[in-house]
Formats: structure tokens, sequence, C-alpha cells
């Protein structure tokens, strides 16, 4: 019988952590929550099964883990992107979308982990506490704005899944790849045209809506 063994390096691994997060992750992508196995972790990371519980007591403490380290990703893009949108409250609300579409494009893997169902609730509650907190302030400038007359008078849950959808939809095509090679630019433009095709809507207007987000762009006749 031939016996399979692991190189040393293996038992020696520079960040084990990491590379136990990082093959968790491509782990979840592949098998959801409920498929995941340590053991396909640790040989994903080219590491022995009782090497994993050094850092991870069970499946679920590496499941937070990875939640957490998506997260974390997530809200520096949308910071990152919050620092470059005016007062205007549409501005923001699309910079949001923006933020979404560059880390998809940025981190392909954590935008797809992200999405898996059930993830949100395995976050901590420190970091449910941080979503939570951006979805209340996106739905108050919202209303706000929609009170001051500068979003239509939709309800607010109509609102945000029709851009959640939008959004989503253009991230999930730049990771799936239909769209061809997408650089970080690229990225940024085509969320800045569907966001502004949102923004505007499909109904015809007397006068010719310029977006402010591009102002280069002129209406074809």
């Amino acid at each position: 019988m031939n016996n399979v063994n692991i190189p040393k390096r293996a038992y020696h691994h520079g960040n084990l952590r990491e590379a136990l997060v990082t093959a968790g992750m491509r782990a979840l992508a592949d098998h959801g929550i409920d498929g995941i196995s340590l053991r396909d972790v640790a040989r994903r990371a080219g590491v022995t099964p009782p090497a994993v519980y050094r850092h991870f007591q069970d499946k679920d403490q590496l499941v937070d883990a990875i939640a957490a380290e998506c997260m974390e990703r997530l809200y520096a893009t949308i910071a990152d992107e919050a620092a470059k949108a005016s007062e205007h409250p549409l501005a923001r609300f699309r910079h949001a979308g923006i933020a979404h579409v560059k880390f998809a494009a940025a981190h392909p893997e954590h935008f797809r982990v992200i999405g898996i169902p059930g993830l949100r609730q395995r976050l901590s509650a420190e970091n449910r506490a941080r979503l939570d907190e951006m979805e209340r302030q996106q739905r108050a400038e919202i209303a706000a704005a929609q009170a001051a007359g500068l979003i239509a008078d939709m309800p607010i849950d109509d609102l945000l899944l029709a851009a959640n959808a939008l959004v989503h939809g253009l991230a999930a095509k730049i990771v799936s790849g239909e769209l061809g090679e997408v650089s970080p630019a690229r990225a940024a433009k085509l969320a800045i045209a569907v966001t502004g095709v949102i923004g505007v809507g499909f109904i015809p207007r007397d006068t010719p809506l310029q977006d402010p987000m591009q102002p280069q762009l002129k209406r074809k006749r």
C-alpha cells in the first residue's frame, strides 16, 4: 500500500491562518456553508487536518473568520469610495453601488462568498451591527432626499432592491468573465454608467439630463 506523504513544508506554513482562510473561502464558494469541511480546507492549504486546529476549534470558527475577512475588505472599499462622493444624496447612493462593483472586480473570491446564503448570519455581533448601521444610514439619506424632492417618491424597499439587483448583476458579470478582462478603471466606469441609468431612469424628458459623474457624456440624437 502506498502512503501519500504531505511535504514537510506543510508543517511550517509561513502564515497558516491566512492560508486556511483563503482555502476556506474557496471551499465555501464550491460547497456552501453546509458542505465545507476542515479536512478539505486542510488539503487545499497543503497541511494536515490537525494543523487546522491550531487556529480554529471547529468549522464554525473558520466560517466566522472568512465572513469577517470578506466584510472588512468590503467596508474598506465602501469607505474609500464614500470619501469621493459629494453631499448630494443620489451621488452618495450611487457611490455605495460603485464600491460594491469595484470590490467584486478586485476581490472576486470574496464577492462570491459574500453572496452565499446564510453567511450574513455568521457575522460577529460587531460586524452585523456595522452592516445594519450602514443600511440604516442609507435608508435615512434616501428618505431625506425624497422629502427634498431629489429622489422619486417610491417605496424605499423597492428602490434598494432595484439598485442592489442592478449592481450585483453587473458585479456578477464581471466576476464570471462575461464582460471579458475588466481592469479596476473599467469596473469603475461600468459602475458609473449603470448607476447613472438607474438614477436618471428610462422615461424620456423634455430637457436632457446631464450625469454629474460623467460630464463628458452627451445625449445621442
